[in-house]
């Protein structure tokens, strides 16, 4: 999977042989003879065990796992005979040294009676460290409320965005595995988005020969990379004034200038009173949706199958089920499909209620008040039925207390704590703050952007304002273990536009009476 969407992979293409038939078999079954990157007299390439140790081969018919077998990278080729003449499936799975599934392959083989057919199979692998891979970060800007966004080879706290960096009306990118960016923009000369295609993000952006996408509207992350069939897809919708809904398009990009893939309405609608399409996932035919009705968060999942006239059907598989369904509350903010089929989605609760993504907070004085800054990664696993979490990472369930320190005073109301769904300054390691988007995904480790806050009450001991601290950081997580494995504070760059209004309050800062020292830089728990 490509997208963000960001992502940023580095791959090693392996041997590319067609399968035919050979020779080699008697009587009236046949055979077929995997040839594996590395193994056999064939082998044109000679796999690193580094990258890959052991290759599972499973073979089907129609669907069905008729055997597996195993074979060690660099070993003999794989055999499987007595078949009766059919057209088989091929799959296979390359584990490395931890047994962590680095890429899976399948290829389609018709076998002759009496012959066997000789195949040898296309792995595309990844490199084994994030680090080695690019990041592409994004920089809100105060100046001109707009987001930058630049590619990076690797990353530190003191990683910033230069302002020549693609901007204004981009509201979308993903990048394939050669490379190629793309981002979806809109031009308000003529008020149409367009995709464009660079290989240097820095580029300028310019609809010239481009293709525009008339009356339609594109998703909040429109834009996502099919690696496995190597397919740029496009999310958008459209209004239908007679139904009062909107109704979702999708587009298979492959010329960005040409006019004849122009995206149709599918058969996926939602009401239009208070509706949004979010962020969706395609694997093959393996589609995952997220959109927003009433201000609550939903995931669907589908199959998109392509018609003959070149648009897209659209079958939901099981029910859509909100994010308290999912054990979390708030918007989902990102979803990934990777190639071993595993879903990922993030899920960012940023302001006053559960329910929160806007990242605002409202304060007054005068109140009992309660903030969130809060999110998950969730794993996901499709079943017959639709789909189940099979595992939450990061998520903030309860609430602390902050409390004011001292005799804290304002508007001759005595300061309340506050209430936060927030992770403690100890558990900001372990949990997430608000995560937006993944902005690198690798078979072992997927880093995502997160952006939130956490707050101090006054502390009048010290004559020192309450603050809202904001943070914005790379979030690394291994998928072996589920677990956050690093974390980077961003220095200088913001993701988002978080504010504090409400009274009692300036700025970032919480008053109180004889609290006006606002050089609290550094959280202390309250």
């Amino acid at each position: 999977m490509r997208k963000f969407g960001f992502t940023a992979l580095v791959s090693f293409l392996f041997l590319l042989a067609s399968c035919m038939n050979m020779g080699g078999s008697s009587g009236e079954d046949g055979a077929i003879r995997v040839a594996l990157p590395g193994s056999g007299s064939r082998g044109a390439y000679t796999l690193s065990k580094k990258n890959a140790k052991t290759y599972k081969v499973a073979l089907l018919l129609d669907g069905e796992n008729l055997k597996t077998q195993t074979s060690e990278a660099g070993g003999a080729d794989i055999v499987f005979d007595e078949l009766e003449p059919a057209t088989y499936t091929v799959q296979v799975e390359a584990y490395d040294t931890n047994d962590v599934l680095l890429a899976r392959k399948s290829e389609t083989i018709k076998v002759t009676a009496g012959e066997t057919a000789e195949c040898s199979i296309a792995l595309k692998l990844f490199a084994s460290s994030i680090l080695d891979s690019g990041y592409i970060l994004w920089k809100y800007s105060y100046t001109d409320y707009t987001n930058y966004f630049e590619g990076f080879s690797s990353i530190s706290e003191n990683t910033d965005v230069t302002s020549t960096s693609i901007s204004d009306n981009s509201t979308s990118f993903a990048e394939d595995t050669d490379g190629n960016k793309y981002v979806m923009i809109l031009n308000y000369d003529d008020n149409h988005y367009y995709i464009k295609s660079t290989s240097n993000i820095t580029s300028e952006i310019s609809t010239d020969n481009l293709f525009p996408f008339i009356n339609l509207f594109p998703f909040q992350d429109s834009l996502y990379y099919d690696d496995s069939a190597a397919v740029l897809w496009a999310g958008l919708y459209s209004y239908d004034e007679n139904k009062d809904t909107n109704t979702i398009c999708f587009s298979k990009i492959k010329e960005l200038d040409s006019n004849g893939r122009t995206p149709k309405d599918s058969d996926f609608s939602i009401p239009f009173d208070d509706s949004d399409f979010c962020s969706f996932a395609i694997q093959g035919s393996v589609l995952y949706l997220s959109y927003k009705q009433k201000e609550i968060y939903y995931l669907q999942r589908a199959t998109i199958t392509e018609k003959t006239d070149g648009t897209f059907a659209v079958s939901k598989v099981g029910s859509a089920k909100s994010v308290s369904d999912l054990g979390v509350s708030g918007a989902i903010t990102d979803v990934a499909i990777l190639y071993d089929g595993t879903v990922y989605v993030l899920v960012s609760n940023v302001g006053n209620s559960s329910g929160d993504s806007e990242d605002s907070f409202n304060y007054n004085y005068a109140l009992s008040n309660t903030m969130y800054s809060r999110g998950a990664l969730l794993k996901i696993q499709s079943t017959d039925s639709g789909f189940e979490v099979v595992d939450t990472l990061g998520w903030t369930g309860s609430s602390r207390q902050i409390a004011p320190v001292g005799d804290a005073i304002y508007g001759g109301e005595s300061l309340k704590p506050l209430t936060a769904y927030i992770p403690s300054l100890s558990e900001n390691s372990k949990k997430f703050y608000g995560p937006r988007r993944f902005v690198a995904i690798k078979p072992k480790e997927i880093a995502i952007a997160d952006c939130g806050a956490n707050f101090v009450m006054p502390n009048c001991n010290k004559s020192q304002n309450g603050k809202r601290f904001d943070h914005n950081r790379v979030v690394t997580v291994s998928l072996s273990s589920f677990a956050i494995s690093v974390v980077t504070e961003l220095k200088n760059i913001k993701f988002s536009n978080l504010t504090l209004d409400g009274s009692g309050i300036s700025g970032g800062y919480i008053n109180a009476i004889g609290c006006e020292d606002k050089n609290n830089d550094k959280i202390e728990e309250q």
